[in-house]
């Protein structure tokens, strides 16, 4: 936001930090940590490990010996870059930071604060239900007008798996079902009409919807069995008593894509009706922490700050 007076940027970085403290008790009252992440990577280890990052994104920086690094576009990877190389069998934490990411956009430097959290050595249903009654905490405290939507990238997974696809194959097939563009999605798999799971995959677009439902019919078509687990997951989340009406402020959208492509369970996205970007997005992503020297059960979401304060700024909220 750009204000003509002193004045009126004052008080828009004073509602800033209301939001960042009213967010920080909340994740105190339920025992996480406070983390202070590095802010350079080495790019070569990062485009290694986020094979589907945009790298024209990256914000690159070269040392007096010739060394790239980037200024961090992910607080996940640069979190469990510091930490898991230190990592003791059976440790449980839980973490939250209040940091920025960096993104280049064309000549400038775009500077994004987030706020997150991270709960590292979780492998449980409880752990996944705190992190979406968290999120749905934090999206009702301003607005009621909001959707919290679940998926589940092993149902995803599972049904791309049906088709022998290489790298580029399978992430433009991604793209358009992120993009929700059917017909796109169809033109480019004209090849493979004669896969008994072809249609499930046009389909998968129209998964989308009240939880109950939404998974009730993809359990009369599902085609494996980490589809078939993948639902499961969901049910057991969705499960929960209704705590402050999360069932009916939830959508849970089968064909939910993931830009960093890590995550490997439940995903979620938060968003106000009336704004075009995820207020909040994350997921459970223990697979992706095997590339960092160990597997730990790994789920957490990240906020995306400015954007939180822009649209209740702009509606009257705070």
């Amino acid at each position: 936001m750009k204000f003509v007076d002193i004045k009126g940027a004052l008080d828009y970085s004073s509602k800033r930090y209301k939001l960042k403290t009213d967010i920080e008790e909340m994740v105190l009252a339920r025992e996480y940590v406070n983390y202070e992440p590095s802010i350079l990577e080495d790019y070569d280890k990062f485009v290694r490990m986020n094979t589907r990052s945009n790298r024209k994104e990256t914000v690159k920086v070269m040392n007096a010996n010739g060394h790239i690094s980037i200024l961090r576009p992910d607080i996940t990877s640069n979190l469990l870059n510091n930490l898991l190389p230190r990592w003791e069998k059976d440790q449980k934490v839980k973490l939250f930071y209040y940091e920025k990411i960096f993104k280049q956009s064309g000549s400038l430097v775009k500077e994004i604060r987030q706020m997150g959290v991270e709960c590292l050595g979780y492998d449980t249903l409880d752990a996944d239900r705190e992190i979406v009654l968290l999120a749905n905490e934090i999206l009702g405290k301003y607005r009621q007008n909001y959707i919290l939507e679940i998926g589940s990238s092993e149902y995803l997974k599972g049904l791309m798996k049906e088709f022998y696809l290489d790298e580029e194959e399978y992430n433009a097939i991604l793209y358009y079902i992120d993009r929700k563009n059917k017909q796109e999605l169809r033109n480019f798999t004209k090849g493979l009409e004669k896969n008994d799971a072809y249609e499930a995959l046009l389909n998968v677009i129209n998964l989308k919807g009240n939880p109950i439902e939404v998974i009730e019919k993809a359990e009369k078509g599902y085609l494996n069995e980490r589809m078939r687990n993948g639902l499961n997951e969901l049910k057991e989340i969705i499960s929960i008593k209704d705590k402050k009406g999360l069932i009916s402020r939830s959508m849970c959208d089968l064909s939910m894509v993931s830009s960093l492509g890590y995550y490997s369970g439940l995903t979620i996205k938060g968003y106000y009706r009336d704004s075009n970007r995820e207020i909040i997005k994350g997921g459970r992503y223990d697979t992706y922490t095997e590339q960092f020297g160990e597997i730990v059960p790994a789920i957490g979401f990240s906020v995306e700050l400015d954007e939180l304060l822009k649209v209740l700024y702009e509606g009257g909220d705070i």
